[in-house]
């Protein structure tokens, strides 16, 4: 919340240090009494010694697409919310109507009902709402594609498959520069794509993903795979290794592990000014 402070104060030239919030609460609970002279005295205290992790704050330019894809994301949020609202107050009184969105969604459900209905009143402020949040979404979703069409880096990210605009938009923009990782492999654990370890003399456990880092694009990244598995026609190895874990370990697990896979593959793209290679599928 503090980034506006950060970018004012490196351009009048001062040394600012961001420090990762977890690590300076962990450093400053040992403390038997709290207070704000307590806390900034023990946050002078951790930059000489070292103990903390510096974070990097994002540019002015990412963070106002960030700020677009995040009132994108509420967006879509709020027009589902809606249609299953309509869906099951209708669905109450027996009528039923295949999946749409948009605009068809509002025509299947105003030739459902006719004027006379009672709920005709009730739904139509809804599809109201419903209309108006599609033209913002829709006026949202431009300025994310002229993002994308004018950004080289962005263009080539899009050429893994799975990977639409929103996803590769959202990754460019919350990464920010990909030379802030020492490697491609640490991506993953950056988005929380990694299993958490417990370790203690013999007990040696991997647990779940730690879903730390950005859960918008970790939820992209995820769609991503899944489109990647289930619609993507074309052959790749890529693909080819994510069928075979999700036969070995079921669909859940292997979509996070190709997600992962997906965020080294883009950075690699990324830091090579490469484009995706699909690969010749081999005999059997």
């Amino acid at each position: 919340m503090a980034s506006w402070l950060w970018h004012e104060l490196k351009r009048i030239d001062l040394p600012v240090v961001c420090i990762d919030a977890r690590h300076a609460h962990a450093a400053l609970s040992v403390r038997m009494n709290k207070s704000d002279p307590n806390d900034a005295r023990g946050l002078v205290e951790l930059v000489p010694v070292g103990w903390y992790r510096e974070v990097r704050v994002k540019s002015e330019a990412s963070q106002v697409l960030r700020s677009v894809l995040v009132a994108r994301a509420r967006l879509v949020s709020i027009r589902r919310d809606l249609e299953n609202q309509v869906r099951s107050m209708l669905k109450e009184i027996g009528l039923l109507f295949p999946r749409a969105i948009s605009a068809q969604f509002r025509l299947h459900v105003l030739r459902l009902i006719d004027d006379e209905h009672p709920l005709r009143s009730i739904v139509e402020g809804l599809l109201a709402v419903h209309e108006r949040v599609g033209e913002q979404q829709e006026f949202l979703d431009k300025q994310i594609r002229q993002a994308a069409k004018s950004d080289e880096t962005t263009r080539r990210l899009m050429t893994v498959p799975g990977v639409g605009v929103v996803t590769a938009v959202t990754f460019r923009h919350t990464i920010d520069g990909p030379t802030r990782f020492r490697s491609a492999q640490t991506v993953g654990a950056y988005l929380g794509l990694t299993p958490r370890r417990t370790q203690a003399g013999e007990l040696d456990l991997n647990g779940r993903v730690s879903k730390w880092g950005d859960r918008l694009l970790r939820t992209y990244l995820f769609e991503a795979a899944s489109v990647l598995l289930h619609r993507t026609q074309r052959w790749s190895a890529l693909k080819s290794w994510g069928v075979r874990l999700m036969k070995r370990v079921g669909a859940k697990k292997a979509k996070v592990a190709v997600a992962r896979k997906i965020a080294v593959i883009l950075h690699c793209i990324w830091t090579d000014g490469t484009s995706f290679e699909w690969g010749a599928e081999k005999a059997a």
